[in-house]
């Protein structure tokens, strides 16, 4: 199996894309309210609420395309009033996404 590079294709958007993409990540890592940490990567919870699974899936849209390395899934946790955004990838992703989101350490 070919070795997967974990690196972010930043030229995979265009100037407008990557200041709205770098908007979104501050204003995301501000409202998380929980990071738990998988075997594989880690799942990130939000509010339930609308505006944020907006920004949520504007972020994912803009992620996919200069992390394709990533697999992100999006789920509404119900009993817990929570978006739980599931950021998953090969070896080395955790201390990928740890470097590119410090919040990560910070918020348990």
């Amino acid at each position: 199996m070919a070795e997967t590079r974990l690196a972010c294709r930043i030229d995979a958007l265009e100037a407008r894309q990557r200041e709205r993409h770098a908007a979104l990540a501050t204003e995301l890592s501000t409202a998380a309210t929980g990071v738990e940490e998988l075997d594989n990567g880690y799942a990130v919870r939000f509010p339930s609420q609308p505006y944020l699974f907006l920004r949520v899936a504007e972020w994912v849209e803009l992620e996919r395309a200069c992390c394709p390395f990533l697999v992100i899934g999006i789920a509404f946790e119900n009993g817990a009033g929570s978006i739980r955004v599931d950021l998953r990838g090969p070896t080395g992703v955790k201390d990928f996404l740890q470097s590119k989101f410090p919040s990560f350490e910070r918020v348990r």
